[in-house]
This record gives structure tokens, C-alpha cells and sequence, in this order.
């Protein structure tokens, strides 16, 4: 066995022209930036805009792209009790992965823990959140970290914070 390290080669081939994707990437930006100037109740955070994760279905589209929860499983931690989620994003011609990512909901967190329950308008108490909420938080927040994996860069170009909205506090 030779002691010899095989040379790697110092660049990356191309695959696409840079300038053909840029200007791609740039045209999907400014749909994306059409269709979040029409939210009503955008997502902000210290004077910087975050996607939810419909904007990240719609960033996705423009490339073929979907998102598939794979699997949900009941994790505890401790006091604290939940689900994690894990999610891929296909190529709808290719039906090929091209992401995938994990995310959990437990219920100590602030807001997944209790809410208010009203009657006739009036706080009388709190309540648990059920447990089928948090597992759909849980899929939700995989498939938007799964997508922007791959479409951060489009977001970013767009002018968007690229953290998913349901990952923020």
C-alpha cells in the first residue's frame, strides 16, 4: 500500500454555466418576491422577513421540486415530550432525492406547551396543546429545513432571511 496521497483535483468542474444559473436562480427571486409582497401577515423578526413554510412550497415549485415526510416517531426527553420528524425533497421528473433534514416539536417549548382557551370571548385558562399538533409542527419543520437545504441561496438572492419561519422562537 503506497504511503503516497492520490492528487485531488484543485477546482470543481462545472456542471451549468454560473451565469445561466445566476440569472435562473435571479428570475425565481423575483417571483417569489411577488408572490411574499401580497402576504398579509408576513413573517418578521427583528426587522428581517422569514418564509413560512408555504413560501419554501413555492420556491420549490419553480424548480420541480416537492417535499415527502418519511417518517414521524414520539420522542421524550426528559420532562419534555414530543415528535421528530424527518423529511426528503424529490425532483418530480427525476423522482430523485435531493434533500432531507430532521426536525423535532416538543412540548417544552414556549409556545407548544399550553395555550389560552377562551369562552365567549374571555381567557378562562390554559390548555395543552395535543399531541397530533406538535407532530405536525414536527413534519412541517422538516420539510421547510429540507427545502431550504437546497433553495436557501434563491431566498437569500430574494432578500429573505434564510432560517424557515417555524424554526424561530
Amino acid at each position: 500500500m503506497s504511503s503516497e496521497l492520490e492528487e485531488v483535483p484543485s477546482t470543481m468542474p462545472e456542471i451549468r454555466n454560473p451565469e445561466l444559473v445566476l440569472q435562473e436562480a435571479k428570475k425565481a427571486a423575483v417571483a417569489l418576491q411577488d408572490v411574499i409582497s401580497k402576504k398579509t401577515n408576513p413573517v418578521i423578526f427583528n426587522g428581517e422577513q422569514y418564509l413560512e413554510f408555504e413560501d419554501w412550497q413555492t420556491v420549490g415549485k419553480f424548480y420541480g421540486l416537492t417535499a415527502k415526510v418519511i417518517s414521524t416517531d414520539y420522542v421524550s426527553y426528559g420532562g419534555a415530550q414530543g415528535f421528530e420528524a424527518r423529511a426528503v425533497i424529490l425532483h418530480h421528473a427525476s423522482g430523485h432525492e435531493i434533500s432531507s433534514a430532521d426536525a423535532m416539536c416538543l412540548n417544552d417549548e414556549e409556545r407548544w406547551s399550553t395555550r389560552p382557551k377562551y369562552e365567549h370571548g374571555e381567557k378562562v385558562g390554559d390548555v395543552v396543546v395535543p399531541l397530533f399538533q406538535l407532530r405536525s409542527m414536527a413534519q412541517t419543520r422538516a420539510c421547510a429545513k429540507a427545502f431550504r437545504n437546497v433553495l436557501a441561496w434563491v431566498v437569500v438572492l430574494a432578500g429573505y432571511r434564510p432560517t424557515p419561519a417555524e424554526e424561530m422562537t
